[in-house]
């Protein structure tokens, strides 16, 4: 890469660095030159900013804002390295009773997701847009029973909302 004086020197006109019989061109373009050195290589020192392996530590609570995710300064910065690195995974599976047993795993649940639609026999007869009935308490093709053990119930909440997929019921029930 050619150095910014060199190359302003040769972006102008001849006309204007034989006329400069001062050195006052030149002198601004020495002091042009080292400043768009050092801007050209920050923008080229760039990209290791959003890679997560490369970013220095006190760039990842900006990156991780870019991803949504919250960053916590006071804790060790490589286990946070790894929740921004999987951050876009875990966006697209979001909605999903797989996203939504693995954060309820993470987080100390135990237990199991029953979905109503996989216990039903169907016999003969004709499904109609939201109009079929399932047999027992809770009667509609989406709905899912979460039970278990589970942390409070704020928290339960929380992950349960998250990923809760669209156009679906829940009920919860804890076993003692």
């Amino acid at each position: 890469m050619a150095e910014w004086t060199d190359r302003l020197g040769q972006l102008l006109p001849e006309l204007y660095l034989r006329e400069d019989s001062s050195g006052d061109l030149r002198a601004l373009l020495n002091i042009l030159g080292p400043t768009l050195d050092e801007i050209t290589a920050k923008i080229t020192a760039l990209p290791s900013l959003v890679s997560v392996e490369n970013c220095p530590v006190e760039f990842l609570p900006l990156l991780a804002g870019l991803l949504a995710v919250t960053y916590d300064t006071t804790l060790d910065p490589e286990p946070q390295r790894l929740v921004i690195r999987e951050a876009v995974a875990r966006y697209q599976r979001v909605g999903t009773m797989d996203a939504l047993i693995r954060e309820l795993s993470a987080s100390g649940w135990q237990g199991e997701i029953i979905e109503t639609h996989r216990r039903v026999l169907r016999l003969g007869t004709r499904a109609r847009l939201n109009q079929q009935k399932l047999p027992g308490h809770h009667y509609n093709l989406g709905i899912y029973q979460v039970t278990g053990v589970a942390m409070d119930d704020q928290e339960l909440n929380h992950i349960l909302e998250r990923h809760h997929p669209a156009g679906t019921y829940r009920w919860t029930e804890e076993s003692l």
